[in-house]
C-alpha cells in the first residue's frame, strides 16, 4: 500500500547524528529523524532531538543513508525553534535535495498513515579508531485515532494519535498517506495502563502527531534565520 509513498520520501528524511566528547573517547548517535521540507536543505524535526545531553553536543548530516555516506559530514545549522510545540527548523548547507510535499488536508480518524525514521540504530568505534554504524529506515503503516492535545513534559502536542508508538530515533520524522504527502511529524509516543478484572493491566502505547497546521504556521513565521541560541 505504502510502496509507492516510501520511494517518494525516501530521499526527503535522513538521520540526526549527534556527538560529544567524553573521558573515554568520542561519542556518536542518532537523536532522531529530520526531513527537508525544500529543496535548498530546510529542514523539520521535534526541539527535543536537537536538545540531547550533554549542552556541547553538536549535530551532524552524514547524507541519505543508508543509500549515501558523507565521509565529510555536514554540521546543522540552527534557524528557529518553538520548545514549547516541540518544533525545530535547521538547515543543511547542500544542494539539490528533495523536499517533502505538506498536506492541509483534513486527517480523519481510521485514516492509513505511516511513520517512519531511524530507531534502533548502532554506532560504535572500530580498532583504528573509525565510527561504524548500522542505521536503517524503518517504515510503520498505522492509522489515526483521533485527534489529541497531549502534554508530555513541558511541551503541548496538538494533532493526532496513532495506533501504533513513536519508537525512540523516530521523533521528528514525517508521518505520511499512501500518496506520500506529509499530513504531519512524529513527536513522541503516550502510555496508558488500563485496568483488566481479574487479569493483569494492559499497557497500550499511542504515537503522537503533530498537525501540519501548526508546522506550516512555524515554517511561515521564520522566514529570515534567526541568532541560535
Amino acid at each position: 500500500m505504502f510502496a509507492d509513498a516510501v520511494a517518494t520520501l525516501t530521499a526527503s528524511i535522513f538521520p540526526i547524528f549527534y556527538a560529544y566528547e567524553r573521558d573515554d573517547g568520542p561519542i556518536l548517535s542518532v537523536s532522531g529523524t529530520g526531513f527537508f521540507v525544500d529543496d535548498s536543505g530546510l529542514f523539520l524535526t521535534g526541539d527535543h532531538v536537537m536538545n540531547r545531553t550533554p549542552a556541547d553536543a553538536e549535530y551532524y548530516y552524514f547524507g541519505n543513508l543508508p543509500d549515501e555516506l558523507l565521509h565529510a559530514p555536514l554540521e546543522i545549522e540552527y534557524v528557529a525553534s518553538d520548545a514549547g510545540r516541540d518544533l525545530f527548523l535547521g538547515r543543511v548547507g547542500r544542494e539539490n535535495l528533495r523536499g517533502a510535499e505538506l498536506s492541509r488536508a483534513v486527517v480523519r480518524p481510521g485514516e492509513s498513515v505511516c511513520l517512519c525514521g531511524y530507531p534502533m540504530a548502532e554506532v560504535s568505534v572500530n580498532a583504528s579508531g573509525a565510527f561504524v554504524a548500522n542505521v536503517r529506515r524503518y517504515w510503520q503503516p498505522t492509522f489515526v485515532i483521533d485527534s489529541t492535545q497531549a502534554v508530555v513534559g513541558d511541551r503541548v502536542y496538538e494533532g493526532y494519535l496513532v495506533g501504533d508508538p513513536c519508537f525512540s530515533g523516530m521523533s521528528g520524522g514525517p508521518v505520511f498517506d499512501v500518496e506520500g504527502k506529509v499530513r504531519g511529524m512524529a513527536g513522541a509516543t503516550v502510555t496508558r495502563t488500563e485496568p483488566q478484572l481479574g487479569a493483569d493491566p494492559s499497557i497500550v502505547k499511542n504515537g503522537i502527531v503533530l498537525s501540519v497546521d501548526h508546522i506550516l504556521e512555524f515554517i511561515a513565521s521564520q522566514a529570515h534565520p534567526q541568532t541560535p541560541r
